[in-house]
């Protein structure tokens, strides 16, 4: 499969798989290895710390300040981690960024010692009485730790968890990346490496080799043979997991010692036209020209902020709203409101032109960074659909007034989450 910028997509086996994009713009390179596997909440607390773990240390570098100090010398060179739910499945991840070798200034190969760190990093991680180094294990949950403790400082993120902790209740998506804070705590050094060895087995792995570094395939084909060597992988989950809407709206409360209130309504669909999707919530909720812009912020003053964010894995759109407590029945009432507007076409065609132009220069900005290009095509791999950013411009291009109608159409409202002052209790929101 050939791609922009002299790119591929390789299949290198074993459930092993490799995205090249080389563009000499850029005068850094990106690599990033991804492990695909299934959400289990038992292991969330592993997940969430291995890739940590991975990122700070190796067996040459066995405490995250020594590979600090080698990236810093390597022209300020970095490894990075994170895990997250993208649709069904569970992604963990471990990259490192480096300068290309020919803006290096004496002719050093960078590249070699950065690609080295990484294969390190994964297949000679720093370990001791057979798991990971137990010192720097404790330093990546405690980081883990105050992560989770100061989720309740940023309240629009802390209500759009709880809420999707109801609108997907069943489904793995509901579930917090790192399971709990108990299990945070109880995680150990042992079982995480158990944990990891497991992943080598068997997830998928993806590797996005992007920037303008040369020898991305040579490098790929590096890593799939250490990988491959002792594989039983059987397949992974789904991108695409869709969340049944519930018989009759949900509706939650939770209050706290807060000024203003946060308002999550999660919305479901049926509508497979994903393009027509994304221009609906652009016109409907994400942008500074949307409806519930220039309506619930500007024109009624309902609100501080309010957009919408679309899943197209989970068939989902999730409305965010910061409000004033005694607004929030009139701002979901407007929300609605504004959701039948569209449903009804009440949009001018210019309007619909203009949301187009936004999302399109969007797209286009993907060149703009190695990182964004790799990311892009790793995407569509996953979700097998396989289109530069250009097709997608032109599907933005093609969707129709009433492709748009219809998708406003499909939205049911499934949960409604508020979360606001303690006066008044919890429980259901009215």
């Amino acid at each position: 499969m050939i791609l922009e910028l002299n790119g591929k997509r390789l299949d290198l086996g074993a459930g092993i798989y490799a995205t090249c994009v080389f563009d000499p713009k850029f005068k850094s390179d990106i690599i990033t290895v991804r492990f695909l596997t299934e959400y289990r909440k038992d292991l969330a607390a592993y997940y969430a710390l291995i890739p940590q773990m991975l990122a700070s240390t190796n067996s040459n570098y066995p405490d995250s300040a020594s590979l600090a100090r080698k990236l810093n010398s390597l022209y300020g060179s970095w490894t990075g981690a994170y895990c997250r739910h993208r649709g069904g499945i569970f992604e963990l991840s471990v990259s490192v960024l480096y300068l290309c070798d020919r803006f290096s200034l004496n002719g050093e190969k960078i590249s070699d010692e950065a690609v080295k760190i990484l294969s390190d990093c994964i297949f000679s991680p720093s370990l001791k009485d057979g798991g990971f180094e137990s010192a720097e294990f404790d330093i990546c949950r405690l980081n883990l730790l105050s992560a989770i403790d100061s989720e309740i400082n940023d309240k629009a993120s802390y209500a759009v968890s709880l809420a999707a902790e109801t609108a997907y209740r069943g489904e793995t998506s509901a579930g917090r990346y790192y399971g709990s804070r108990d299990d945070v705590e109880k995680a150990n050094p042992v079982r995480a490496y158990e944990v990891y060895k497991e992943l080598l087995k068997t997830a998928r792995i993806e590797m996005t080799l992007s920037g303008g570094g040369e020898d991305h395939e040579k490098i790929a084909s590096a890593f799939a043979k250490r990988f491959s060597e002792n594989r039983s992988y059987s397949g992974s989950p789904e991108y695409f997991a869709k969340s049944p809407l519930k018989p009759s709206p949900e509706y939650k409360q939770l209050c706290l010692d807060v000024l203003q209130a946060n308002l999550v309504m999660v919305f479901k669909t049926d509508f497979d036209k994903s393009a027509a999707m994304t221009v609906f919530n652009s016109l409907y909720a994400d942008s500074p020209i949307s409806k519930l812009f220039l309506n619930v912020r500007q024109k009624l003053s309902l609100c501080y902020y309010c957009y919408a964010v679309y899943s197209e894995a989970k068939g989902a759109v999730t409305v965010i709203c910061g409000v004033d407590s005694e607004n929030v029945d009139r701002a979901r009432e407007e929300i609605l409101s504004q959701l039948g507007a569209v449903s009804r076409g009440e949009f001018s065609d210019e309007e619909l032109s203009d949301i187009k132009r936004g999302i399109i220069n969007d797209f286009r900005s993907v060149y703009d960074k190695a990182g964004k290009i790799g990311d892009w095509y790793y995407l569509q791999a996953i979700k097998g659909t396989n289109l530069r950013p250009e097709e997608r411009i032109e599907d933005i291009e093609n969707v129709t007034r009433d492709e748009v109608i219809a998708a406003a159409a499909s939205l049911r409202e499934d949960t409604v989450f508020v979360l606001k002052n303690a006066v008044g209790g919890n429980g259901d929101a009215k």
